[in-house]
């Protein structure tokens, strides 16, 4: 098991990565057998991680994250964060997130994202503004291939 201080440090430089756009070092956090679980779906290893990228990138030009509850448990750090961000438009986006990432060797080998995807519509045009809870499944665009955790409620 790692230390707390260990898995506080690895979180905050993904953050950082992640902050500044640098999609190597962001990577370069994940272990290569990983999992991102999020909208529903699972990707997995570094490929999974650089689609995430690619399709987080596709749609927001920036992004900033304010910590507001941070625990440790083990090898597992749970996060209630802000995220502010803006849109290739220049449009400015805000949503409150949760996650838990597991950590192995300072590595992440399970990153689990939590947020409502309707805060994000914006950045998937008209379309993700007329349909509304909709926008989940039209998000997933690029994300692909994955595995549909929920197959039921598709």
């Amino acid at each position: 098991m790692q230390s707390e201080s260990s898995i506080r440090d690895a979180a905050a430089e993904l953050d950082k990565a992640l902050e500044a756009g640098d999609r190597e070092r962001v990577v370069a956090c994940f272990d290569p057998e990983c999992e991102i679980e999020l909208l529903g779906v699972r990707l997995d290893g570094l490929d999974g991680v650089r689609r995430w990228l690619d399709w987080v990138y596709s749609h927001v030009a920036s992004v900033a994250f304010t910590p507001r509850l941070i625990s440790v448990d083990g090898d597992n750090l749970i996060e209630e964060f802000e995220v502010q961000g803006s849109l290739p438009s220049g449009r400015q986006v805000y949503s409150r997130w949760a996650e838990v990432l597991t950590f192995q060797a300072d590595l992440v080998t399970s990153l689990r994202l939590y947020f409502d995807p309707i805060d994000f519509a914006p950045a998937l045009g008209t379309a993700g503004r007329v349909f509304g809870p909709v926008a989940a499944r039209l998000a997933r665009k690029g994300l692909g291939p994955y595995t549909v955790l929920h197959p039921q409620v598709e």
